[in-house]
């Protein structure tokens, strides 16, 4: 009797067990099965989706940051030599400010026959020392790189950022590249926040401009390059 009963007991727990290894086998499958509708899904969902912002954007006209107009170093008449040099062999090209797929006049600052855009010089060291500092553009963005007239404990290059970041569409609906920089001095900088501690001023200092939305004045001292934001009042 105690055998019987016993048999009985272990037959349910095999049955139990079985019943129960069954039950997660099947729920494994269908979880895999699952995994793999949501793989296949997401990949059709993903090449719609791709489809779609792709339709989307080709029925806006939309400008990619290769059209910007850009010279090379050696385009730049007065450049030094070295810096030159120097330019290409980091790969670098020079943004023009202006309109974008073409050359021509802006609304902010009338383009120049012949004359570039984003090439300065000035003494932004010290009095007396003539340094040169271009907008180099590479992969997408530009920095501020300095030619020093000599040795100059400030970094020479600085504030890198996207040219697309710069692509603005004006009043006129034309798109133009905005970025340029500009050697100021005390006397152009009026009453701009935060440089009264600077002054009698030691020598001129680099101006990186959005034009019609913001500008960030560079200035060398002490070895470090000090930034002083503000807005661009220039008209567009």
């Amino acid at each position: 009797m105690f055998r019987t009963l016993r048999r009985k007991i272990y037959l349910g727990l095999v049955q139990r067990k079985l019943m129960t290894t069954l039950a997660l086998f099947a729920g494994l499958h269908r979880k895999r099965m699952w995994s793999i509708g949501l793989i296949v899904g997401g990949g059709i969902c993903g090449t719609v989706g791709v489809c779609h912002a792709q339709q989307s954007k080709s029925g806006k006209p939309s400008v990619q940051k290769d059209s910007i107009q850009k010279l090379q170093p050696a385009e730049v008449a007065g450049l030094p030599p070295e810096f030159v040099e120097k330019l290409n062999a980091h790969g670098c090209s020079i943004p023009q400010f202006g309109d974008v797929g073409r050359a021509g006049d802006t609304a902010a600052e009338p383009a120049q026959a012949g004359k570039p855009t984003n090439v300065i010089h000035g003494e932004f060291a010290r009095r007396g020392q003539e340094d040169w500092a271009v907008l180099c553009s590479k992969g997408g963005s530009s920095t501020i790189v300095i030619f020093w007239g000599k040795t100059t404990a400030c970094p020479a290059s600085l504030a890198r950022l996207e040219d697309a970041h710069y692509l603005k569409r004006g009043k006129d609906k034309k798109m133009r590249y905005s970025r340029s920089i500009r050697a100021l001095g005390e006397n152009d900088l009026g009453d701009r926040a935060g440089i009264a501690g600077l002054k009698p001023f030691a020598h001129e200092g680099i101006d990186d401009r959005f034009v019609g939305k913001s500008s960030a004045f560079f200035y060398c001292s002490e070895g470090k390059w000090k930034i002083f934001p503000a807005k661009d009042s220039s008209s567009e």
